[in-house]
């Protein structure tokens, strides 16, 4: 028990690497500086993963099929094994003959849980309609691998020269605290994310206290004013 207080301590958790709106920002704004195509690729990483909650693998596995524009919604499947999949895999055979394409496969990308399929609401923000837009237009799937995503960021994070840890998975962590910030009760929140557990979702419910803070502040120097 006191082993597992003292790794409580010191071990580190990704909210607390969650960026703050203008580092979000900065982020974003940094995109338009990286050359093209990798500009819109690295707009569309950055709000997926930290308006949208998804996972690297998620958006690595983006196909523009996922959209339905009609209800608004991205829609993440189950596993559908894409074409990249199907290459890695068959990679992984020709280096290890035990090895069979469907053993292979099974290795590859699938939802972390089954609360991961999910459909996120995309009409959060008219710049994520248009960026989703813009990139559906371009791409009938994610052009790159899941290391991609990772390159992506990396590059952005070092143009905005953003201080800490900034990666897909804290840009996720950043979706849920901006989401919980915002009012968002914990059982959408899990939804959203595609968390097992409603105890990360209401992690972050507390986290944003802050909310409650700012709203007491708003009425209190209001009636001092007076």
């Amino acid at each position: 028990m006191a082993q597992k207080h003292r790794q409580s301590l010191t071990t580190r958790h990704t909210h607390e690497d969650v960026l703050t709106d203008r580092e979000f920002e900065l982020l974003l704004e940094a995109c338009s500086s990286l050359p093209e195509p990798r500009d819109l690729q690295a707009q569309f990483v950055c709000l997926a993963a930290g308006r949208l909650g998804m996972r690297a693998g998620e958006t690595a596995h983006f196909r523009a099929d996922w959209l339905d524009w009609d209800r608004m919604l991205l829609r993440i499947p189950q596993h559908k094994p894409c074409e990249y999949c199907r290459r890695q895999a068959s990679q992984e055979t020709t280096h290890n003959e035990q090895l069979t394409q469907e053993e292979a496969m099974k290795g590859r990308w699938h939802p972390k849980t089954v609360a991961s399929a999910r459909a996120i609401p995309v009409d959060l923000s008219l710049r994520l309609e248009l960026c989703l837009q813009r990139f559906t237009d371009e791409y009938e799937a994610f052009p790159r691998s899941r290391t991609a995503v990772n390159r992506r960021v990396n590059a952005v994070a070092e143009v905005a020269d953003i201080e800490g840890v900034v990666s897909p998975h804290c840009l996720r962590a950043t979706a849920a605290s901006y989401h919980a910030y915002q009012g968002v009760a914990p059982v959408p929140l899990q939804a959203l994310m595609g968390w097992s557990d409603l105890a990360t979702a209401q992690k972050y419910i507390r986290i944003s206290g802050r909310a409650t803070a700012d709203a007491l502040r708003q009425v209190h120097h209001r009636w001092r004013k007076r």
